[in-house]
């Protein structure tokens, strides 16, 4: 049995710089060039990809970048994220956050 697990892909070393920081510019062109197609598998891969995963993509960016243009998140004082993997992978105890208009 084979079993693929993109949340241990994403922090594989021999394919990602830093791979338990948060950088969203490792996604920039610049820095995906080279890169195996299958080091970022959200959706899957292979013929049996996601049909919606470009519609996905699109929809988180949008529903990421509205809130953004208006508030600044911080993680409240005190709080730790301990991941969690059911289904998907979520913050075990919730991720309590601080927002400040911009």
């Amino acid at each position: 049995m084979v079993v693929i697990v993109p949340w241990l892909i994403l922090r594989h070393r021999r394919l990602w710089e830093r791979p338990q920081h948060f950088e969203p510019e490792r996604f920039s062109p610049e820095r995906s060039a080279g890169r195996s197609r299958f080091a970022y598998i959200p959706f899957g891969a292979g013929p049996r990809v996601c049909i919606g995963a470009a519609f996905a993509l699109t929809e988180a960016m949008l529903i990421l970048a509205t809130p953004a243009q208006r508030y600044r998140l911080r993680l409240a004082p005190g709080q730790t994220v301990e991941p969690q993997a059911l289904l998907t992978l979520r913050p075990r105890h919730g991720m309590k956050m601080i927002v400040e208009k911009r």
